[in-house]
């Protein structure tokens, strides 16, 4: 008798709130999409980027290689494989994370970017021992750019991703929902 007279006043109140959804907001917000665009973008210029890249390193390391001394040719060539192989799982990481709103992937991208691909890449700008020369700057500078781009727009895509999760997951609990949480 109490509850009946609760729901018919608070139905007066609030019309429509006695056929509020609650399941179906959590599958609502289950469904939207939290990729960021911006960030796919610089991912795809960047693999586009990575065979010139590749190339035009590779050549330039062979015509200046007898003119280094032998500490940085041992620093290039470590750094350059290092930057390469690094090079194709931050990409893979990225595009999983990014496209599949996957946060540990995400945030292995993110991390590989700050912390082992930026010093490598200014490394290579930056230290006038590796003698660059003016192919490498230019790629290497469009390659710290994408860089720099996918690691602010990376930031932004984890924290989104991040917020939307939980908020699934709050809900969830809120609602007493039992289903399967990616």
């Amino acid at each position: 008798m109490w509850r009946s007279s609760v729901v018919t006043a608070s139905d007066h109140i609030f019309p429509g709130l006695a056929y509020h959804d609650r399941k179906k907001e959590f599958y609502d917000i289950e469904h939207h999409i939290k990729s960021s665009l911006p960030l796919q973008m610089a991912l795809y210029f960047n693999i586009w980027l990575f065979v010139p890249w590749f190339l035009i390193t590779v050549c330039c390391l062979d015509m200046k290689y007898y003119r280094l001394s032998d500490l940085y040719k041992f620093a290039t060539i470590t750094v350059f494989i290092v930057i390469s192989v690094l090079e194709c799982a931050r990409l893979y990481l990225g595009y999983m994370g990014n496209l599949a709103e996957k946060i540990p992937e995400l945030a292995g991208f993110w991390l590989i970017s700050t912390l082992l691909q930026f010093p490598l890449e200014m490394f290579l700008i930056l230290d006038g021992g590796t003698m660059p020369l003016l192919g490498e700057i230019v790629v290497n500078g469009i390659m710290l750019f994408l860089l720099v781009t996918e690691i602010i727009t990376g930031t932004m895509a984890l924290k989104h991703s991040a917020d939307h999760h939980a908020k699934r997951f709050y809900l969830a609990q809120l609602y007493g929902i039992e289903d399967k949480l990616d």
